[in-house]
């Protein structure tokens, strides 16, 4: 076989491998596969730590803690603010909160009603869905102060890093503090947390402690990743072999 001819089969193989592991890699792992440390609530005490203050950007945030916080959950969507179409947290100078993670535990788990649901992310806000075709009597089984969406702020880099490695199906661990935060050109607003799981308010969490306790469909995400570099790998020697014939027709 020439080596177009390898070459182009790799990168048909490629492209359904590719895609079929697009498809697979988000898919939320079975119950059997949670770890049991999910099935607990999180954990709230009153903080009696004084406000700070974190320089991000050359801007200076004001941050209260409230209460300290401890979480364990599986991840079920997620948002980073820095992508381009995130405009909302640019136009506020809101450079702390580097990422949103929606994520649910205990009866949410237990009842494995996540398999039927639909999660997404917004700039601000997560929004689970009942997936079209389940009778209603199925809804009951969703738990709403099982799930919270979590604003998360984080001043250590190693900690930030952990976090933006995050995926969907991902089980984590969380430590810090629900904080109220500003800046001085907000004037008197204020990006205060949700304290209950039972409102529709997010929590914002200064992040001290983050661990990814068991990563999902790793060997999937591996092989999605591999095969996009050989697609882009491909594409490029086609495009420097034209070019090189162009050349030599020249």
């Amino acid at each position: 076989m020439e080596l177009n001819e390898r070459v182009r089969a790799t990168l048909y193989i490629s492209v359904i491998i590719f895609v079929l592991t697009a498809l697979l890699k988000d898919r939320l792992p079975d119950k059997r596969e949670i770890l049991k440390k999910l099935y607990q609530e999180p954990i709230q005490v009153e903080a009696s730590v004084p406000p700070f203050t974190v320089k991000v950007k050359g801007i200076n945030y004001s941050i209260t803690p409230i209460y300290t916080y401890e979480l364990y959950g599986l991840v079920v969507s997620y948002h980073h603010s820095k992508v381009f179409w995130d405009y909302e947290h640019e136009d506020w100078k809101d450079y702390i909160n580097t990422a949103d993670i929606c994520v649910i535990w205990g009866k949410n788990i237990e009842t494995q009603i996540y398999k039927k649901m639909k999660f997404t992310n917004g700039s601000w806000t997560c929004y689970p869905e009942f997936a079209p075709g389940y009778a209603p009597e199925t809804f009951s089984d969703y738990c709403d102060s099982c799930l919270s969406n979590n604003h998360i702020l984080a001043q250590n880099e190693s900690i930030d890093r952990e976090i933006m490695s995050v995926q969907k199906g991902d089980q984590i661990y969380m430590k810090g503090y629900l904080v109220n935060y500003k800046h001085k050109d907000w004037g008197n607003s204020e990006r205060c947390s949700s304290t209950t799981r039972k409102d529709n308010g997010c929590e914002i969490v200064f992040v001290k402690e983050f661990k990814i306790l068991k990563k999902n469909n790793y060997l999937l995400r591996i092989l999605h990743n591999f095969t996009k570099y050989l697609i882009v790998g491909c594409i490029l020697f086609f495009i420097a072999r034209f070019c090189r014939e162009i050349s030599r027709d020249n």
